[in-house]
């Protein structure tokens, strides 16, 4: 790699067909394929692929297994959650921080290097999942719990619309200012935040809330238009 320019370099037994490797590679970049059209998205998801550009410059990472990856971010999930409900604020700020740097390098190994499997999206998804339940959970030691509760309500509704529409054969629809990178950044500037002065953690669930509105929404009428036009 030379500068911000990302050379693809497939493992040396990587045995799928030359086409299938470069348009892995394209996807890496976040770039669509040619003849592709991209929808653009609200929200965080595409940002993973500027901090794929940094991690590949890790000394060694393509020798990484991606599943192994992603089970290791259960580590800074706990300890961010942990944190959260101590008050530690700049170990929360570590703990998302490292969680989100993980939750990245498994799909850049996965998709990079040709290290994908068929378990490997759920075992990429589940300490996700778990990490912000946890994460969430560990907020009723600091927002009214009725918050807390509809905080995880809409978390959840908001990744079931983004995982049903693979029932009908459709894409996964990770848009909307409340996905599952977006949620856990406004935890994070939020830590940030109670870092100098204090905050009202009740708030930051009531926002995470309201954005989840337009999220489902959005994703909905996406995959409505991507099934009636196929």
């Amino acid at each position: 790699m030379a500068g911000a320019e990302f050379r693809y370099r497939p493992v040396p037994d990587d045995p799928r067909p030359a086409a299938e490797r470069t348009r892995d590679a394209i996807r890496h970049l976040g770039r669509p394929p040619r003849g592709d059209t991209a929808m653009p998205d609200i929200g965080l998801y595409q940002a993973k692929y500027a901090l794929r550009r940094w991690l590949d410059r890790i000394p060694g990472v393509r020798r990484l297994s991606p599943n192994a990856v992603s089970i290791s971010s259960l580590v800074p999930s706990v300890v961010a959650a942990a944190a959260l409900w101590a008050g530690w604020w700049p170990l929360v700020i570590l703990g998302i921080a490292g969680r989100m740097v993980l939750t990245v390098m498994d799909g850049l190994i996965a998709e990079a290097y040709g290290k994908k499997t068929r378990i490997g999206p759920y075992i990429n998804r589940l300490p996700q999942e778990i990490g912000d339940a946890m994460l969430f959970v560990a907020l009723l030691a600091w927002a009214d719990p009725a918050w807390v509760a509809l905080l995880l309500a809409s978390a959840w509704l908001v990744n079931i619309v983004a995982v049903l529409p693979a029932v009908a054969g459709g894409s996964p629809q990770p848009a909307g200012p409340a996905g599952q990178p977006d949620r856990i950044a406004i935890v994070l500037v939020a830590a940030i935040v109670a870092c100098a002065v204090p905050l009202d953690w009740t708030w930051v669930c009531a926002l995470i809330v309201l954005l989840s509105v337009p999220t489902v929404l959005l994703r909905i009428r996406r995959t409505v238009r991507e099934l009636q036009s196929a």
